[in-house]
Formats: C-alpha cells, sequence, structure tokens
C-alpha cells in the first residue's frame, strides 16, 4: 500500500469559527498544523473516518472533538469510533461548554487525553496540545476567551 501524499494527521471536529482559528493557531505555533482537517458536523466527521476519507485519516495523530455538533453528538462520535479497532487508541481531545457531570463521566469512559471546558483560552489550548503531542507548555499570552 503506497502513502498517502495528503494524510489528515489531525482532525478537528468543531462548528465554532473562533474556537477552530485558535485551535489552529496553538497548533501553528507547535509547528504541527500541517495536514490538518475540519469538519463541523458529527456525521460528516464519522462518514470522513469510516467511509470514503478512510484512507486520507490512516496516520490520524490526534482528534480535536466538540460535543455540541449538529447531526451526531460528539459523545456518540466517541462512542463509535472507540468501537472501530483503527480509532480505540487515537488521543481525543474534547473541547466543550457542556459542565454536565455525566459528559465529563462519559468521556472518561471513552478514555479522552484531555477535557477543556469553554470558553476556552490559548493557555487552555496550548496545554492540551502539550498533552497530546508531548510538547513543552507555553505561556499564557493570549488567554482572552473564545466564546460559542
Amino acid at each position: 500500500m503506497s502513502a498517502n501524499p495528503n494524510p489528515v494527521r489531525v482532525l478537528i471536529v468543531e462548528d465554532n469559527d473562533d474556537d477552530s482559528r485558535l485551535l489552529l493557531r496553538q497548533l501553528r505555533k507547535s509547528g504541527i498544523d500541517a495536514h490538518v482537517k475540519f469538519i463541523s458536523d458529527g456525521r460528516q466527521a464519522l462518514d470522513f473516518l469510516t467511509g470514503e476519507g478512510q484512507s486520507a485519516a490512516e496516520e490520524l495523530i490526534a482528534l480535536f472533538l466538540d460535543l455540541k455538533l449538529p447531526s451526531l453528538s460528539g459523545v456518540e462520535l466517541l462512542r463509535r469510533l472507540r468501537d472501530h479497532d483503527d480509532f480505540r487508541n487515537l488521543p481525543v481531545i474534547v473541547m466543550t461548554s457542556s459542565n454536565d457531570p455525566a459528559d465529563l463521566e462519559e468521556c472518561q469512559k471513552l478514555k479522552v487525553v484531555n477535557y477543556v471546558t469553554k470558553p476556552v483560552t490559548f493557555a487552555t489550548f496550548s496545554k492540551a496540545v502539550a498533552d497530546v503531542f508531548h510538547l513543552p507548555r507555553q505561556g499564557g499570552r493570549g488567554t482572552e476567551p473564545v466564546r460559542d
């Protein structure tokens, strides 16, 4: 099997443009912004990962996931991915405005790497990215919140 010339390395499933831009900014600062794909809908993300786009996601190293998504919730998307052999151990960072303890408990059961509560700051995204990619943490500049 030949290597995909444009593999998706980081998938961001987020329907808020401000949060997507903030995350992309942090990924750029960390030098890991190449091969990032944005999807704003839970069902489209599932279709991409398990359907036609599966070959593009073979080299996926992390998923940033909002829980409140159109058509398929982030929790349901995560449940379905964890049942799929290819994504059982994929590092997932959840980003959400939910402070529901049930969401946090479910995410822990589904083995997320980090759970970031919105409104997020540059510092919280920086920590989340560092946790997944084992990078040194950056300072907290630019800590203005981004709201849904």
